[in-house]
């Protein structure tokens, strides 16, 4: 493989929690998604466990770090911790709450798809 082609190919990257960082050089994270209920179409939050390799054993359990998928170093590890985007603790409760409203807005969207236009049209008619 060349290096341009290397370049051109894309890393699949995720955004989750660390649950774990007892092992040496590896942490395991934890990354949340949106599906709907194929039967129920309620909206469920899924979870999934990921082993990535953190060369410098700097994430901790509870910050939020970013992986990126790399080639198999073990069995289970197929990813990479690429940075940590928010240290455990850090954070002020204001930008919780600001995220809680857009989080809530996207579980509305997917549970209602096509009925966020409506709202906005009566509340312009009003």
């Amino acid at each position: 493989m060349s290096p341009a082609e290397n370049e051109r190919r894309q890393h699949r990257e995720k955004v989750g929690r660390v649950v774990s960082d007892k092992m040496d050089k590896t942490i395991v994270v934890s990354v949340e998604r949106l599906s709907r209920h194929p039967l129920y179409k309620r909206v469920v939050r899924l979870t999934t466990k990921f082993k990535a390799h953190d060369q410098e054993n700097e994430a901790h359990i509870g910050d939020m770090v970013r992986i990126e998928e790399s080639r198999p170093l073990s069995r289970t590890k197929r990813w990479r911790m690429v940075e940590i985007v928010q240290r455990a603790g850090e954070g002020a409760t204001m930008e919780l709450v600001a995220e809680e409203a857009s989080t809530s807005e996207a579980i509305h969207m997917a549970a209602h798809p096509g009925r966020h236009d409506e709202t906005d049209a009566e509340v312009a008619s009003e």
